[in-house]
């Protein structure tokens, strides 16, 4: 009886391990949620691209966050609403989102990937615009001249000396 109860010990032990494991797993310590791969990364900022230009020709309306009228900031939360960002309602603010965990800051356009918030100074304030990038050195936003459309990250006449920073969101690894 003793040796029989020796050999099962091991499988005890395994049978434990993978008990364990389960109970971690089931936890939503290592849940699909939080897995970046490249494939969900990717289909991510598709889809926040997508959304973002199904509102190209949208009217700019100050304050606003719908598609019947949107500010710049208003513009990207609209974007990333429900999408695992909570963006504050101000462009400043949303620079500012870069100190979050999980969020980084870019300096270079050339690093830019789909999906990153980008700032331009237009006003008096270190930032005065947000916008998203959408890949190919465009980025789309919202404007009072012009509602929601697509322009160049180094349009030499206005956007491009405008150029502040980008964020990436921490959702878009």
């Amino acid at each position: 009886m003793t040796g029989s109860s020796t050999v099962s010990s091991p499988w005890i032990k395994l049978l434990a391990v993978f008990v364990a494991a389960g109970a971690v797993l089931s936890a939503g310590w290592f849940s699909p949620a939080n897995a970046h791969t490249i494939e969900t990364n990717w289909r991510q900022r598709q889809h926040i691209k997508s959304r973002a230009k199904s509102q190209l020709g949208a009217p700019y309306s100050y304050g606003g966050t719908s598609s019947s009228g949107f500010d710049c900031s208003g513009f990207t939360m609209w974007t990333f609403g429900g999408h695992g960002a909570s963006l504050p309602h101000n462009s400043l603010d949303q620079f500012r989102t870069a100190s979050r965990p999980g969020y980084r800051r870019i300096w270079n356009r050339r690093k830019l990937r789909t999906g990153d918030l980008v700032f331009h100074k237009t006003t008096s304030a270190r930032v005065g615009h947000v916008g998203i990038y959408v890949g190919n050195d465009k980025f789309i936003s919202t404007t009072s001249s012009g509602g929601v459309r697509v322009r160049s990250i180094w349009d030499k006449y206005y956007w491009g000396p405008r150029w502040v920073g980008a964020t990436r969101v921490s959702t878009l690894r």
